[in-house]
């Protein structure tokens, strides 16, 4: 834009001065705009880029750690299996401390199950007793079924075993033999371990050191 065309009053300006002044204070704008624009994705990028990078490091260390962990532990209670015959046919789970009485280890295992197939047959048989002796609707058939609602098509394992204490409660051969089906169903699945870490504070207090080993 000439300087005479911007020192001129707007009352003295021509519509194609005026339309010329238009149209670069426009463009000025586009470019601050896509300047703005471009300085936001460079900082965007550069950030992103560096925090996954930092916390795939921290990921990978923390996966050796857990590794080294486990396996640490893992001999100390080999140690202690040999030394002492209550846990000679432990699963596995132990609480570690250290002499000074600062630091603390927490070891656990959970061996998780499922339910077969056969699941499936043992509540056709339980059904077929619930229809014969106890009409829908019923207290004892309302509370059966509902021990018997699946989530995600998987029976809930805490009501299955609800089930199982009242095996005794009925004199009826489906019955029976659903909750027999019910119990040789239940197979193993997987097996996982926790590991917890702890300090004393200046009061004396077990803080717990927070670590996702589980979803490593």
């Amino acid at each position: 834009m000439e300087t005479t065309v911007l020192s001129k009053p707007a009352s003295e300006l021509t519509t194609d001065e005026l339309s010329a002044l238009l149209a670069q204070r426009q463009a000025n704008e586009v470019a601050e705009k896509n300047e703005k624009r471009k300085a936001y994705e460079t900082l965007r990028d550069e950030t992103v880029k560096e925090l996954v990078e930092g916390a795939k490091a921290l990921n990978d260390m923390l996966s050796k750690f857990k590794s080294k962990s486990y396996a640490s532990i893992g001999a100390l209670y080999e140690m202690l299996q040999e030394h002492s015959d209550r846990h000679a046919n432990g699963k596995g789970n132990v609480t570690l401390d250290s002499s000074c009485g600062n630091y603390r280890i927490m070891f656990r295992r959970h061996d998780a199950t499922r339910f077969d197939e056969r699941s499936t047959q043992a509540e056709a048989h339980i059904l077929d007793f619930l229809t014969a002796e106890y009409p829908e609707g019923s207290p004892t058939n309302k509370a059966i079924r509902i021990l018997l609602e699946r989530k995600t098509g998987q029976l809930d394992k805490n009501n299955v075993l609800k089930l199982f204490k009242m095996k005794d409660d009925f004199d009826n051969e489906n019955w029976r033999k659903g909750i027999d089906l019910l119990q040789e169903s239940i197979v193993p699945d997987h097996t996982k371990y926790y590991a917890q870490f702890f300090y004393r504070s200046g009061d004396m207090e077990w803080l717990p050191i927070v670590l996702e080993f589980a979803k490593l």
